[in-house]
C-alpha cells in the first residue's frame, strides 16, 4: 500500500509523458512544443534587439555602467586607500572620464543620458516621448546597481579590513558613501531638497 502511494505521482508523470509522445507520432495533429535549433534562438535573440526600445534600454544600461564603474572605483580606491592611493581630485577624473566613456557607449544609440533627471527633463521638453521614459530609467538603475555590485565584490577584501567587518552609513569609518551620497547630520529636509533640486 505505502509503495503504491510512493509511485503513483511517478506513474502519472509517465502516463502524461506517453500521452505527450503519442500526440507529437500523430501527423494529424501539430507537436505541443517543438525544440528550438541554436540559430532559430540566435535569430530570434537579433530580431529582439533590432527593436529601438531594447537596443535604447541596452545603450542606457551600458552607458550608466561604465560611467558609475569608473566613478565609484575612484571613490573606493580613495577612501579605502586614504590619500596613499587617491585624492578628490582622483574622483573628479574618475567620473569625468567614466561619462567620457559612457558617452561613447551610448551616444549613438540613446543620446547617452545616464541620469533619470536628464531623461526626464527630455520628456517634459517634448525632445522624447513618455512611453521611452520608463525604459530609460530601468537600464540606468540597472546600470548603477550592477556597477555597485561589480565595485562591491572587487573592493571586498578591502572594505572588511577597512572597517573590520562592521560595514557603516555614518561614522568615521563609514563606507556606504561609496556607493551613494547621503546627507551630513546637520543637514535639514528643505536644504536637503533644494541641494538635489538646484544639483540636477
Amino acid at each position: 500500500m505505502g509503495i503504491g502511494k510512493a509511485l503513483f505521482p511517478f506513474l502519472g508523470k509517465i502516463q502524461l509523458w506517453l500521452c505527450i509522445c503519442l500526440r507529437n507520432l500523430d501527423h494529424n495533429n501539430p507537436p505541443l512544443r517543438r525544440i528550438q535549433t541554436s540559430s532559430e534562438v540566435m535569430q530570434r535573440m537579433q530580431d529582439a534587439l533590432r527593436g529601438d526600445m531594447m537596443r535604447e534600454f541596452l545603450a542606457e544600461f551600458m552607458g550608466t555602467y561604465v560611467m558609475m564603474i569608473f566613478g565609484l572605483g575612484s571613490v573606493a580606491q580613495k577612501v579605502l586607500g586614504g590619500d596613499a592611493f587617491g585624492t578628490y581630485l582622483t574622483i573628479n577624473l574618475g567620473f569625468g572620464f567614466g561619462t567620457t566613456m559612457g558617452i561613447h557607449v551610448a551616444g549613438g544609440i540613446s543620446g547617452a543620458h545616464m541620469n533619470s533627471a536628464i531623461t526626464f527633463t527630455s520628456c517634459v521638453l517634448g525632445q522624447m516621448p513618455w512611453k521611452k521614459f520608463p525604459v530609460y530609467t530601468m537600464g540606468q538603475c540597472f546600470g548603477s546597481f550592477l556597477a555597485a555590485a561589480t565595485i562591491y565584490g572587487l573592493y571586498y577584501q578591502a572594505l572588511i579590513r577597512y572597517t573590520d567587518g562592521n560595514l557603516t552609513v555614518t561614522g568615521p569609518l563609514a563606507t556606504a558613501g561609496i556607493f551613494a551620497t547621503y546627507p551630513a547630520s546637520h543637514m535639514t529636509l528643505w536644504r536637503g531638497f533644494l541641494d538635489q533640486v538646484s544639483s540636477e
